[in-house]
């Protein structure tokens, strides 16, 4: 607005101006001109105008609307529990499942070589092979973040398209499998990891873990500040039997989080019921839905664009209606 007011100033100042100074070639003006009345004015008028317009592109008006759009990607952000219960047996024997991961048998406290050598499955090992199925429904616009959690949290992957990357941090699970669970860490980086990397898919964390873990204040908070920020959750929690609560802090913090979400128990982790549960997460998580977002409009554009026309419209008129030597015929003597 000041650069309007600075060129409204300056105009009044050059046309008082004006006013008091004589132009010596006067009669040189009034007998070449090729029209008469407003025509003969034309270049004086497209100056003023472009000039005009040049001053309102500077100015940078904008205008911010909200907009509607379908949207059709999603964010998904996996926390994974890779405590040392994590290691626990399955019922699940190892010939039984053909599986993409081999299991690093001698990184734990057994110490052998050979995986078949421990006959059944681990926690761990059946649910990394059931993100499998998860991550190749994925769409191409969607984004997968994953983040390994015990005593501390480990962030494989930011949310990326790049499913392939995803899957591979699975292939190096078995390295972390150890020490305990302290799932307000790992819950305070995911969420952390969606400030740091945001965008307008809608989103969804998907906490993986047996909970065998006492409840503290601080789980409470980052399950809080989940809600606020309308992000979806889902708690798969890993049991031997669902009726057995006889720890009062997992009791509690699986109350709170049927609050904030959805808790879904797998109780005796098999082949098939946690890849049937993140398959009907899938579903639940449609991809059809509209989302409103503020669009920055720069109003500029229509006026610089109308300048550039008006700029060649004055240097033709410059050029050839209203040059000089157009009007030599009305020079006294017939020549300029």
């Amino acid at each position: 607005m000041w650069l309007g007011v600075a060129a409204v100033v300056i105009f009044i100042f050059l046309w008082f101006y004006k006013k008091r100074a004589h132009f010596p070639d006067i009669m040189l003006l009034s007998d070449t001109v090729t029209a008469k009345g407003i025509l003969d004015r034309l270049p004086v008028i497209f100056t003023a105008i472009i000039l005009g317009l040049i001053i309102i592109v500077l100015m940078q008006p904008t205008v911010i609307r909200s907009i509607t759009v379908d949207q059709r990607a999603r964010d998904f952000l996996v926390v994974f529990d890779t405590s040392r219960s994590m290691r626990h047996d399955t019922n699940v024997r190892r010939e039984e499942l053909e599986l993409r991961f081999e299991r690093r048998a001698g990184t734990f406290s057994t110490a052998v070589d050979d995986p078949n050598a421990l006959p059944m499955l681990a926690r761990y090992e059946l649910a990394r092979e059931s993100l499998l199925g998860f991550l190749s429904q994925r769409k191409a616009q969607d984004r997968v973040g994953m983040i390994f959690f015990n005593d501390n949290a480990f962030t494989m992957s930011a949310p990326t398209a790049n499913i392939d990357f995803v899957i591979e941090q699975l292939a190096s699970m078995d390295e972390y499998v150890n020490w305990g669970t302290d799932i307000a860490l790992a819950m305070e980086t995911g969420l952390n990891l969606f400030d740091r990397y945001p965008q307008q898919n809608k989103k969804a964390v998907i906490l993986l873990t047996d909970a065998e873990a006492a409840y503290t204040k601080d789980v409470e908070q980052q399950l809080t500040r989940l809600a606020s920020m309308g992000v979806s959750f889902y708690l798969l929690w890993i049991t031997t039997d669902e009726n057995d609560m006889s720890n009062e802090e997992v009791e509690k913090f699986l109350n709170f989080a049927r609050t904030v979400g959805t808790v879904v128990t797998i109780e005796n982790l098999d082949a098939r019921n946690l890849e049937n549960t993140l398959r009907d997460i899938s579903r639940l998580e449609g991809y059809s839905y509209q989302e409103t977002r503020r669009e920055r409009i720069n109003l500029s554009e229509p006026f610089l664009q109308t300048a550039r026309i008006m700029i060649i419209l004055w240097l033709f008129l410059v050029a050839t209606f209203f040059h000089p030597s157009t009007g030599r015929n009305f020079f006294k003597g017939g020549n300029i």
